[in-house]
């Protein structure tokens, strides 16, 4: 027996680091959507900030969003077989998960073909499905795939590295773990309150015992 019967995973910063690629993406299309130049030196201030609040700090206007977004997943297709996963046991802690009985997903922002690309590339291709979400959709998609699998909230355990991943959870109204590798600075994860907040990939194996204590 098992506390969650299915754990879904964020892709970008939590399965894959794909921070600096990214970063360089983002270098390429600033200047093209007219957005404010982020040096290194600002990731620090960066990471303490939501998708919202970046938005507005690189002066994004909202209508762009989407053209930026598709732009960027391409851009990120041609370099994602050099990514590295972000820890080096994600895949085996995520088998390990799947040897509990547990069915694990990936739901993403990204597109689905460069988490396949990513998958392939590292032999890992260990997910029952992949879903792709729109940047601020996550939780439309969560309550989607709910229903679809006829998932109990309280079986379902979402694991990701943004409070944007936190507030979708929260308002789909399952548990999310959130991870302290990722975009998103451990000080700002905290004040959003994940149910857990986990500094190692194999925390999950912990959590989803039954003989874990919250």
């Amino acid at each position: 027996m098992v506390k969650y019967k299915y754990v879904f995973f964020d892709f970008d910063g939590t399965l894959a680091d794909t921070e600096e690629v990214n970063f360089a993406i983002y270098q390429k299309l600033s200047e093209k959507y007219n957005l404010r130049n982020v040096t290194i030196g600002e990731l620090g201030h960066i990471k303490k900030m939501s998708a919202r609040e970046l938005m507005t700090y690189v002066e994004l206007k909202k209508r762009y969003l989407p053209f930026l977004l598709k732009r960027g997943k391409k851009l990120l297709k041609q370099d994602i077989v050099n990514v590295n996963p972000c820890k080096p046991d994600m895949f085996s802690i995520v088998s390990g998960l799947k040897n509990m009985g547990i069915k694990t997903a990936i739901i993403t922002s990204n597109s689905k073909i460069n988490v396949e690309i990513f998958l392939k590339e590292h032999d890992a291709d260990i997910f029952d499905f992949i879903e792709s979400s729109s940047m601020f959709g996550k939780e439309t998609k969560m309550k989607k795939v709910i229903k679809k699998e006829k998932i109990k909230l309280d079986e379902l355990l979402y694991v990701g590295d943004e409070i944007r991943d936190i507030n979708a959870a929260k308002n789909t109204g399952i548990d999310i773990a959130s991870v302290a590798w990722g975009y998103n600075a451990v000080e700002s994860l905290k004040k959003h309150r994940p149910d857990y907040l986990i500094y190692e990939p194999s925390e999950l194996l912990d959590i989803c015992s039954l003989k874990h204590e919250c």
